[in-house]
């Protein structure tokens, strides 16, 4: 199992880092003077970098917490029921022949979740 590093470690490395890169000095001249392993000293700079490097990674955007959705009234012949049409953002257009706005919400979302993948268990 790898060993976690200790983060109160972190700033003495970073300051051994930085005053290794100001010194003018390879790393092996600058770990031979501080008496240190260079092999040691290279695995803090890397591990240093990289969470640098995840630091500065925009965070993933967070889901949405509603689903845009235009609902709009469609043409219909005098004895259907009145429909409700959903355009879904994935270009999907939903036509759902019901006056009842509870089962519509339901069938939109349903098949968002299709459509994204929830219906696997990813959230």
């Amino acid at each position: 199992m790898p060993r976690t590093s200790d983060p109160k470690v972190h700033p003495l490395w970073r300051e051994r880092v930085r005053r290794q890169a100001q010194s003018g000095l390879t790393i092996a001249q600058f770990c031979a003077q501080e008496r240190l392993s260079a092999k040691l000293f290279y695995a803090w700079k890397r591990r240093l970098q990289l969470i640098e490097f995840e630091d500065r990674r925009p965070a993933p955007p967070a889901p949405a917490a509603f689903l845009p959705v235009t609902v709009r009234l469609a043409e219909r012949a005098a004895h259907e029921p009145l429909p409700i049409e959903a355009d879904l953002p994935n270009g999907v257009r939903l036509r759902i022949p019901t006056t009842n706005a509870g089962l519509a919400c339901r069938l939109v979302r349903a098949g968002n979740e299709r459509v994204s993948g929830d219906h696997l268990g990813a959230k």
